[in-house]
């Protein structure tokens, strides 16, 4: 469930037939002059991962890395990245192009961790670089680490000067993502198989709605009500949780309209608004909700009305055109 989740659309998924690959390139984009000099692969074997380095020591070593490259991929039928679905394997396959060995590119499988960690960790971390995750997520900050921006100048430097120790801070770089691509598959396939064992408010709302998008509606509103429980007044949880509890309850009650569960909708807007916790949405909704619902005017008058008080309803004028025209439906019923 947990590989499913997080993207797996493959056949049944063996970790010893998947490679884990990160490059480290002379740029940042697609075009023809940028050129992975450094390639690393991780894979299982037996109760290890081994990860193999292929380093161009000057241009004219691309074709043997790329053939190297090659002949390791024949092994394998899916590959691991860490944002290689938009960049790494786009780039390598023009590699293989340009050095005249596009027959032996293998279009492999590609289980990309990015996005599934954007989804699971973007809300509470804001930032979701591999390193962030590494000392946030996986409890293993890097020392001494070189940061990816000054990989290519410190390559161009080396090329320049033939000062190998410059490549020393990039083939540890390069080695740690690998490992940590690894250990990242494990971390993502763990709290995806059992999100229920999540404790972060944060981390339980953004699973919920990775889960909603996927279409699993039940374990989606299972999260979205144990993020919206309030936490003990006067911590730090709650002082922060208070707007993702308020998002997680709008949800909730998204789902509810969808479903057509107009009582369970008005429930959770009355909820909303007891906390306060988007009280202007929640108004405009609950005077929606009777209006159209319950047909019941004057109750969604005294909603609309009420959500004059908040800055995040409807805009002014959405709004008193919805008051004029409820009191001219209950001024006519009258």
């Amino acid at each position: 469930a947990g590989l499913r989740r997080i993207g797996w659309m493959g056949p049944r998924f063996d970790v010893r037939r998947c490679l884990f690959l990160d490059t480290e390139t002379t740029g940042l984009s697609h075009g023809a002059g940028t050129v992975a000099f450094l390639v690393g692969v991780g894979y299982a074997e037996g109760e290890e991962l081994v990860i193999e380095q292929y380093l161009m020591r000057e241009y004219a070593d691309e074709p043997e890395l790329i053939d190297r490259l090659s002949r390791r991929m024949e092994a394998f039928d899916c590959v691991c990245t860490f944002n290689g679905r938009t960049f790494d394997m786009p780039l390598l396959e023009t590699r293989f192009t340009m050095c005249r060995m596009r027959d032996r590119w293998r279009d492999l499988d590609n289980l990309d961790l990015l996005t599934p960690a954007r989804r699971a960790w973007k809300l509470r971390l804001g930032s979701c670089r591999l390193a962030n995750l590494e000392a946030e997520i996986l409890g293993m900050p890097r020392e001494d680490d070189l940061p990816g921006s000054e990989v290519p100048t410190r390559y161009f430097e080396y090329l320049k000067t033939g000062d190998e120790s410059l490549l020393t801070g990039i083939v540890d770089h390069n080695r740690q993502d690998i490992a940590t691509l690894a250990t990242l598959l494990v971390k993502l396939c763990e709290i995806n198989d059992r999100p229920e064992r999540l404790t972060d408010q944060r981390d339980q709302y953004s699973m919920g709605r990775s889960l909603e998008r996927q279409g699993e509606l039940r374990f989606a509103r299972e999260l979205y009500r144990v993020s919206a429980i309030p936490r003990p007044a006067g911590t730090l949880a709650a002082l922060s949780g208070e707007r993702v509890a308020g998002m997680a309850n709008w949800r909730i009650y998204l789902l509810c309209r969808k479903s057509r569960d107009w009582e369970g909708a008005r429930d959770v807007l009355t909820q909303m608004l007891n906390r306060r916790q988007l009280p202007g949405a929640a108004c405009v909704a609950l005077s929606k909700l009777y209006e159209h619902q319950f047909k019941d005017d004057r109750t969604a008058l005294e909603y609309a009305l009420k959500s004059r008080e908040y800055p995040d309803g409807e805009p002014s004028e959405l709004v008193e055109r919805r008051i004029e025209r409820l009191r001219r439906r209950i001024d006519g019923h009258d």
